[in-house]
């Protein structure tokens, strides 16, 4: 028997919390979308932790060992997350 995967609570990056952690699942962009952000870090499986995310304006992550980038809210709506609750263990580093 094969084990039923539970189904994950996916969403926007625009739309999650400030200092909530997520994991990148999906990148909703063409080839040179993808490129760019691998480029910049940010690949599927990435850690991310929303630093500031007001109504308007880019939103600050941290990435990578706290290196923060600003992201733009048209790029956060096309990347999809899970929450990562291993993540949200302030001893355990971003990797």
């Amino acid at each position: 028997m094969s084990a039923i995967a539970e189904p994950r609570t996916t969403l926007m990056l625009s739309m999650v919390d400030p200092q909530q952690n997520v994991r990148l699942v999906e990148i909703r962009g063409g080839r040179r979308l993808r490129k760019r952000l691998a480029d910049l870090g940010l690949t599927l499986g990435a850690t991310l932790r929303v630093v500031q995310a007001h109504g308007c304006g880019p939103m600050i992550v941290a990435v990578k060992h706290d290196s923060r980038m600003a992201i733009g809210r048209g790029i956060a709506h096309k990347l999809i997350v899970t929450p990562d609750l291993a993540a949200d263990d302030p001893h355990i580093p971003l990797t």
